[in-house]
């Protein structure tokens, strides 16, 4: 099944980047606290910057450098980043596929450590990271 792609909590310090590589389109991008903007990179680590959008204060915030976002308006939903062999902490999923955390929650990713997390509050962080996305409604941080 076909979906948004939601990078949740087991990339958190991990950042392996893989997802980069496999994604056609470059829209996952990574926080460079320095310069205070989203970085899409075209190949992960090789410095040559893709595109930039500003980040959400408010919610840049919540995990700042320590985590990947998609950009959602520029997901195309093919898949290449949540399939099994490339995220190797099962961090990325289907936003239709998006575990709960409750007994009729979808399956969690074999290689994912929080099972039994609620991982849907990603879908709006990856939203409103954005600041300059068109559908950012910006998560409460108190």
């Amino acid at each position: 099944m076909s979906g948004l792609a939601i990078i949740t909590e087991a990339c958190i310090g991990v950042k392996d980047r893989a997802c980069v590589d496999v994604c056609p389109v470059q829209c996952i991008y990574e926080f460079d606290p320095h310069q205070h903007v989203l970085i899409s990179e075209d190949e992960a680590g090789g410095g040559v910057v893709e595109n930039t959008h500003a980040a959400n204060e408010d919610t840049i915030t919540i995990f700042g450098d320590t985590l990947l976002y998609v950009n959602l308006d520029e997901c195309t939903s093919c898949t290449a980043c949540y399939q099994p062999d490339v995220c190797p902490v099962g961090a990325i999923y289907s936003e239709e596929q998006l575990p709960d955390g409750s007994p009729q929650s979808p399956k969690y990713n074999s290689a994912d450590p929080n099972k039994g997390h609620d991982h849907t509050f990603f879908v709006q962080l990856s939203r409103d990271v954005f600041a300059d996305s068109s559908d950012a409604d910006v998560i409460a941080t108190t």
